[in-house]
C-alpha cells in the first residue's frame, strides 16, 4: 500500500475537503508531513499525518485491490506531530549542545575537543548532575544510561547548528500500514452481519486458502491496525455504524428556558394494577417533557398506551406549570406524528420538529431522563426488566396472579394511585437534585433565569383549555353528533342545514360529559351534552315504587330460606338502608322434638353416607366464601395468609357475609363481628 498521497488523490475522501486546493490549504494549516513527488512539482503527504477517517478510507480502498508492500521508515516529524517524550529528548540534547559550545568558548577548545571532554566527564561521572540527567534523557536508550559517545555528540552539534532544536528530535518508526496479501480473503469471512469471532473467521479463511496461512496472531495484529470504521464495515449496518463514528456535541448555553422542549414516551418496566380492571395488570406508558436549557422535567403523563391523548395531557401540564415552548423536538412515534397533535400545536404557535428515524443519539437529554423510570421500576417487586432474576420474576408472577384471582389485588402489585404518587415523587426529586451537566439542580437554573428578569410566556387557563382540546370533524344529524361511540345533543344543532352540518367537535381528554361544537371557521356554536336528549323510559317515582317492591320480595325469599334451613322464626328484621340498623330478636327458639334411639341411629347413618359422598375440598378449588369459612372451621391451618385476609376483608365490608356467618354459627345478631372473625 502506498504511504504518500497528493492533494488530488486525497480530495473528496472522508475527513478532507472536496478540492485539491482546499486539501493543500488544510495540509499547510495542520503542518502535514510533506515532500515533493519525484519528477513533478506536486507535493505529497504521508498517511500518518492524515485525519483518522481519511486513513480508514485509504486502507479500506487498498484492501479491495492488490496490496503493494513497502518498508517502514524512520522519519523526523515536524513539531506539530511529535510526542511529549520526543520533545523532552530534543530539549535534553539541546542542553548538551549548549554545554559543549560554552566549554569551547570559555576553555579555548575546539568543538570536537569539547565534545570529547564532555563525553569523558559523563563516562567518569564527574559532570554536573544536571548534565548527567540531561544525558540520560537525551540518549533515548535505556540500556546506555548517561553514557554518550563523542561521535554522537558531534552529530547532534551538526544537526543543532543546521536546524536548531528541531534537528534534535529523535526519529520514530511509523506504524506499518502495509496491507498483507491475504487481508482481502480474510475480511470476506470476517466482515459479515452475523459478526463471527476472529477464531471462526480465521478457521473458515484457512480452510479455503491454498497457500501458507498466516498465524492467528498476525491476523489479530492486522485487525488492530485498522480504523474502527474500516474494521467493522459489513459487520454493522449504517445505523449501528453511527455509534463508532465521530459525532458533534450540541451546545445549549446560548438557549433560554422554554426555547426548546423535548419529549418521549417510555413503557414502564414493572407491572401496575389496571385502573379500569383491578384484577388485571399492565405496563403503563409514561410521556415526559423536558426543557433543554435547564434539563427540568416540565410535564409528564401516564396512560394505558402511547397515544395523542397522553402527549396532549403531558403538554397541558407543562404549559400550565412552566409556560409555552418555542420548539417541541420529538421523534416520529405515532403519539406525535398525527393530525390531532399537529393541530393543537399550530393553534398554540409551537414549532414541531421531528428527529431523524432511528437516531436516538439526537435526543440524548430525554433518553437519559427515561432512566429515571427504569430506576423507579427497579424499586418495585413487579419489575420485569431484562436484568431481573428469572427465578424471582417467575415466583412473583405466580404469587401475584394467584392473589389477583382470589382477592382482586396483590401485595406485589402497586395500585394505579400508588404508581402515580411514586411518579410525582420521582419527578420532584429529579428537579431538585444536582445535575452533572449543569453543576446545579434544574430548579436552581430555572430560578436563576427568573431572578435575572426572564419570564415564561403563559396562557390563560380558559384559553389553554380551548387551545389544547383536540378537534375532529363530524356531521350533525337531527341535533346529535357522534364521537367515540357516544352521542352528544344540543338543540342549536338541529337548526343547521346543508354544509353547516359539517362541524368541528372539540373534546376534553379527561371529561367526556360534554363537547364543544364549532363551525368550520372556528366560531363556537353550542356545548353539547352527552345523551342530552335522553329521557327516562318511565317517571322516576314509578320506578322507585317498583324497585322497592322488588327489593322487599327478595328479602322475603331470603327470610323463607333461613327459616327452612334453621327451623327458627325470623322476626323484627330491619334493612340496612332504613333508619334503624339494629337486628332485634333475629331468632326465636323452637322446641326440638325428642328422637328415639332407632331414629338417632338412622339419622347418623344417613349423615355419614352424605359426608362420604362429598368430594374432598382444598383451598385452591373453593370459590364460595362460605365454603372457605367452613373449611377453616374444620382445619384452621388449611388457609394461607391471602385467603385469611380475604375473609377478614369480607367481614369488614360485607353485612350479608357477616349475617351468613352468624346464621352458620348461631351467634347473636347484635354482635358486629362474629367470634370466628375476632379470632382471625
Amino acid at each position: 500500500m502506498a504511504e504518500w498521497f497528493t492533494s488530488v488523490e486525497l480530495a473528496g475522501l472522508p475527513g478532507v475537503p472536496g478540492t485539491d486546493r482546499r486539501v493543500r490549504t488544510m495540509a499547510d494549516r495542520y503542518g502535514w508531513q510533506a515532500r515533493k513527488r519525484v519528477g513533478t512539482k506536486a507535493m505529497e503527504y504521508h498517511i500518518s499525518a492524515l485525519p483518522p477517517e481519511t486513513r480508514a478510507a485509504l486502507i479500506a480502498r487498498a484492501t479491495a485491490s492488490a496490496p503493494a508492500e513497502t518498508s517502514a521508515q524512520l522519519i523526523t516529524m515536524p513539531h506539530g506531530q511529535i510526542t511529549d517524550a520526543q520533545r523532552a529528548t530534543a530539549t535534553a540534547r539541546a542542553m548538551l549542545c549548549r554545554a559543549i559550545e560554552r566549554m569551547a568558548a570559555e576553555g579555548g577548545l575546539s568543538i570536537t575537543a569539547s565534545a570529547r571532554h564532555l563525553a569523558e566527564l559523563l563516562r567518569l561521572g564527574r559532570a554536573d548532575m544536571r548534565l548527567i540527567d540531561a544525558a540520560r534523557q537525551a540518549n533515548d536508550r535505556l540500556r546506555d544510561g548517561h553514557l554518550i559517545a563523542p561521535r554522537t555528540l558531534m552529530n547532534w552539534m551538526s544537526a543543532f547548528a543546521k536546524q536548531g532544536e528541531a534537528g534534535l528530535i529523535p526519529g520514530r518508526r511509523l506504524k506499518d500500514f502495509d496491507i498483507p496479501a491475504w487481508a482481502g480473503a480474510f475480511l470476506k469471512h470476517y466482515q459479515k452481519p452475523t459478526k463471527p469471532s476472529v477464531e471462526d473467521a480465521y478457521r473458515a479463511f484457512k480452510a479455503g486458502l491454498n497457500g501458507e496461512a498466516p498465524s492467528i496472531h498476525q491476523v489479530r495484529r492486522f485487525l488492530a491496525k485498522l480504523a474502527p470504521e474500516a474494521r467493522e464495515q459489513g459487520r454493522m449496518g449504517p445505523r449501528e455504524m453511527k455509534n463508532i463514528r465521530p459525532f458533534k456535541r450540541r451546545t445549549f448555553e446560548q438557549l433560554l428556558p422554554n426555547d426548546i422542549w423535548t419529549a418521549d414516551g417510555h413503557t414502564f418496566d414493572a407491572e401496575v394494577q389496571h385502573p379500569l380492571y383491578p384484577g388485571r395488570v399492565f405496563r403503563p406508558e409514561i410521556t415526559t417533557y423536558a426543557d433543554i436549557r435547564t434539563r427540568r422535567i416540565v410535564g409528564w403523563s401516564v396512560e394505558l398506551a402511547e397515544s395523542a391523548l397522553a402527549v396532549l395531557d403531558g403538554l397541558r401540564m407543562g404549559i400550565a406549570t412552566c409556560g409555552l415552548p418555542a420548539v417541541l423536538y420529538v421523534d416520529n412515534g405515532r403519539g406525535y406524528a398525527n393530525d390531532t397533535v399537529r393541530g393543537v400545536l399550530e393553534r398554540l404557535g409551537v414549532d414541531l420538529r421531528h428527529s431523524l428515524p432511528y437516531n436516538s443519539q439526537a435526543k440524548g437529554v430525554i433518553e437519559r431522563i427515561n432512566q429515571l423510570w427504569v430506576r423507579l421500576a427497579k424499586q418495585l417487586p413487579s419489575y420485569i426488566g431484562a436484568d431481573m432474576d428469572a427465578e424471582a420474576k417467575t415466583r412473583v408472577h405466580k404469587i401475584s396472579r394467584k392473589e389477583l384471582a382470589l382477592a382482586g389485588q396483590s401485595r406485589h402489585i402497586v395500585s394505579w394511585a400508588q404508581f402515580v404518587d411514586l411518579c410525582e415523587q420521582m419527578v420532584a426529586a429529579y428537579n431538585a437534585d444536582r445535575h452533572s451537566t449543569l453543576g446545579m439542580s434544574p430548579l436552581d437554573v430555572w430560578g436563576a433565569y427568573e431572578r435575572d428578569g426572564w419570564m415564561p410566556e403563559t396562557v390563560e387557563p380558559e384559553m389553554l383549555g380551548i387551545l389544547l382540546r383536540p378537534r375532529l370533524t363530524r356531521t350533525t344529524h337531527r341535533g346529535e353528533v357522534r364521537l367515540f361511540n357516544m352521542r352528544y345533543y344540543a338543540p342549536e344543532l338541529a337548526m343547521l342545514e346543508g354544509d353547516e352540518r359539517e362541524v368541528s367537535v372539540a373534546y376534553d381528554i379527561r371529561d367526556g360529559s360534554h363537547v364543544w361544537i364549532h363551525d368550520r371557521e372556528g366560531r363556537l356554536l353550542a356545548i353539547a351534552e352527552r345523551d342530552g336528549n335522553a329521557a327516562p323510559y318511565m317517571p322516576q317515582s314509578v320506578l322507585e315504587v317498583a324497585r322497592e317492591k322488588r327489593r322487599q320480595a327478595q328479602v322475603n325469599r331470603q327470610i323463607d330460606k333461613i327459616e327452612r334451613l334453621t327451623g327458627a322464626t325470623v322476626t323484627g328484621l330491619q334493612l340496612e338502608h332504613q333508619d334503624s340498623s339494629v337486628l332485634e330478636g333475629l331468632f326465636t327458639a323452637q322446641p326440638i322434638p325428642e328422637l328415639t334411639e332407632t331414629e338417632r341411629a338412622k339419622s347418623a347413618l344417613q349423615l355419614e353416607r352424605l359426608v362420604d359422598a362429598q368430594p374432598e375440598e382444598t383451598p385452591s378449588t373453593i370459590r364460595d366464601p362460605m365454603d372457605l369459612y367452613r373449611l377453616s372451621k374444620r382445619d384452621p391451618g388449611a388457609l394461607n395468609d391471602v385467603q385469611r385476609e380475604y375473609l377478614q376483608h369480607l367481614l369488614r365490608t360485607s353485612a350479608a357475609f357477616r349475617l351468613r356467618v352468624q346464621i352458620e354459627d348461631g351467634e347473636p345478631a347484635e354482635e358486629e363481628t362474629p367470634a370466628w372473625g375476632r379470632a382471625l
